[in-house]
C-alpha cells in the first residue's frame, strides 16, 4: 500500500486490489484530487484503457521496473487474440531525428513563398524587426545563455503579426547560419486542452512494434530549432511549470513519460537541450480564456511589446478608411466599449469585401466580426465617422485614376 507523496510521476506501479487489481499503471500526477466521495482523494494515473484516477492506498509501493513489468490483463489479452499476426516486443526507439535538417522535419519548415509578403517593422534603435531579433542568436547573447539563443516572449494583440514573424525568423537564421533549409518550427499552441503527450510523448504500436511517439517540447530540445509557445497564457501552470528546466539555465527537459534506467533504478529520460534550440513564446493579455502568467515562467524571457504598426498597416491596408475605423474601434476597445480586438488581417478582409461587394456589403460583413451586443456601438462608430462615404469617395478616386 502506497502513499501519494512517494508515488514517482512517470513511474509504474502495481494495482493490488480493486476490479484493476494485478494490472500496472504509470503514474501521471501525485497529488490527490477530490474525486466526488467524501474522503476519498485519488492520483491521476495512466491504465492502457485510458487516463483514470485511482486510491493511492490500492497501489504497491515499489515502482515496477522494466525487466519485472509484465502485461496488463488488457494487454494479454490483445496479444492472446492476435497472438498469429501480432508480436509485443521490448519498447523501441528507431532511428532518431537529431539534426534541424533532417528531412523528416521538412513539414515543420515555413514557405519562404508565404513569407514574401511580410512588412518589417522598424525598431526604436533603427534596426529591422528581423535583423534586431537574430542578434539574440549572436554569440554574445548565447554566451550568457549557455550557448543557447536568448528566450524571447513578444506580447500584443491577435494578428499583429506575431506568428509570421516567427516563420521568418525559422527562414532568417537558417540563412544566417548557411543551412540549406529553414529550421524547423515545433508548435505548442496554448489552451486547456495541452496534454503530458503534447510536450513529452508517448509509447503506442506501430507495425507490432511499441515505439515512442515524441511529444513536440521532447523533439524540440532534442533537435534544435524554433520551440514556438503560442499563447502562452492559455496554458496552464502544470504544463508551463513542465518548461521551467528547458527555459532557464539548466537547459534539459525532464521527460516523465519516457523511462530509463541508470543504475537499476528506473527514472524520467533528462534530454539537455540542443545549442541551436531558441524559445520564442507568445501572449495576449486580456482575452477572454486567457489566464495570468505565472511570473516564474516569464522571468525566463526577454520581453518585446509587439502591438499594431502604423507603417505596416500603412503599407498591407489599401483604404485610409478602413484604416480610420481600425483606429476608432481600438480606442473604443481600449475604453472598454467593445471587446473584440480588430487586427491587421480583419482590416485586410474588411478592404477586400468593399471593394467587391461594395461598401455597404463590406461593411455588413464585418459587423459580423463582433458580438450581438456589440454591434449597435460599432454601427454608431461608422456612421459617426462617416466611414461609407470615405469608401465611397476612395472608389471614386480609383475609377478616375
Amino acid at each position: 500500500m502506497a502513499l501519494a507523496p512517494a508515488l514517482n510521476p512517470g513511474l509504474s506501479y502495481t494495482v493490488l486490489s480493486g476490479f484493476f487489481k494485478g494490472d500496472v499503471v504509470e503514474i501521471i500526477d501525485n497529488v490527490p484530487v477530490l474525486d466526488g466521495f467524501p474522503n476519498q482523494r485519488k492520483v491521476l494515473v495512466r491504465h492502457p484503457e485510458g487516463e483514470m484516477y485511482i486510491l493511492p492506498r490500492q497501489l504497491d509501493s515499489t515502482p515496477v521496473t522494466t525487466a519485472s513489468k509484465t502485461p496488463t490483463k488488457q494487454v494479454a489479452k490483445a496479444v492472446e487474440v492476435e497472438a498469429t499476426t501480432t508480436t509485443v516486443v521490448d519498447f523501441v526507439e528507431a532511428d532518431p531525428i537529431t539534426d534541424p535538417m533532417d528531412p523528416r522535419l521538412d513539414h515543420l519548415r515555413p514557405s519562404r513563398s508565404r513569407v514574401r509578403r511580410y512588412i518589417s517593422r522598424n525598431m526604436p534603435n533603427g534596426m529591422t524587426d528581423v535583423d534586431f531579433l537574430l542578434t539574440f542568436t549572436n554569440d554574445t547573447y548565447r554566451a550568457e545563455n549557455e550557448g543557447r539563443p536568448a528566450n524571447i516572449m513578444l506580447k500584443g494583440d491577435t494578428q499583429s503579426g506575431k506568428t509570421i514573424l516567427v516563420e521568418v525568423l525559422a527562414i532568417a537564421w537558417a540563412d544566417k547560419l548557411g543551412l540549406p533549409k529553414p529550421m524547423p518550427i515545433f508548435t505548442l499552441s496554448g489552451s486547456s486542452g495541452v496534454t503530458d503527450y503534447d510536450l513529452f510523448g508517448q509509447p503506442t504500436a506501430y507495425q507490432n512494434r511499441l515505439v515512442f511517439l515524441p511529444g513536440v517540447v521532447d523533439l524540440a530540445a532534442r533537435v534544435g530549432g524554433i520551440l514556438y509557445l503560442d499563447e502562452c497564457n492559455a496554458m496552464g501552470e502544470r504544463v508551463t511549470s513542465s518548461l521551467h528546466p528547458l527555459c532557464d539555465s539548466r537547459h534539459h527537459f525532464v521527460n516523465r513519460n519516457k523511462p530509463v534506467e541508470k543504475g537499476g533504478i528506473i527514472m524520467p529520460e533528462v534530454v539537455s537541450a540542443s545549442l541551436d534550440l531558441w524559445i520564442l513564446g507568445t501572449y495576449n493579455e486580456g482575452y477572454r480564456g486567457m489566464g495570468d502568467m505565472n511570473e516564474a515562467f516569464l522571468n525566463r524571457f526577454r520581453h518585446l511589446t509587439w502591438g499594431y504598426n502604423d507603417a505596416v498597416e500603412t503599407a498591407l491596408v489599401g483604404s485610409a478608411a478602413v484604416r480610420h475605423l481600425g483606429e476608432a474601434l481600438r480606442t473604443a476597445r481600449n475604453k472598454g466599449v467593445i471587446r473584440t480586438p480588430v487586427g491587421t488581417a480583419a482590416l485586410q478582409k474588411a478592404v477586400a469585401d468593399c471593394t467587391e461587394f461594395g461598401p455597404e456589403m463590406g461593411l455588413s460583413i464585418f459587423l459580423g466580426l463582433f458580438k450581438p451586443m456589440e454591434r449597435p456601438q460599432v454601427e454608431d462608430i461608422i456612421n459617426d465617422r462617416s466611414i461609407i462615404v470615405l469608401l465611397n469617395e476612395e472608389s471614386k478616386v480609383k475609377v478616375t485614376s
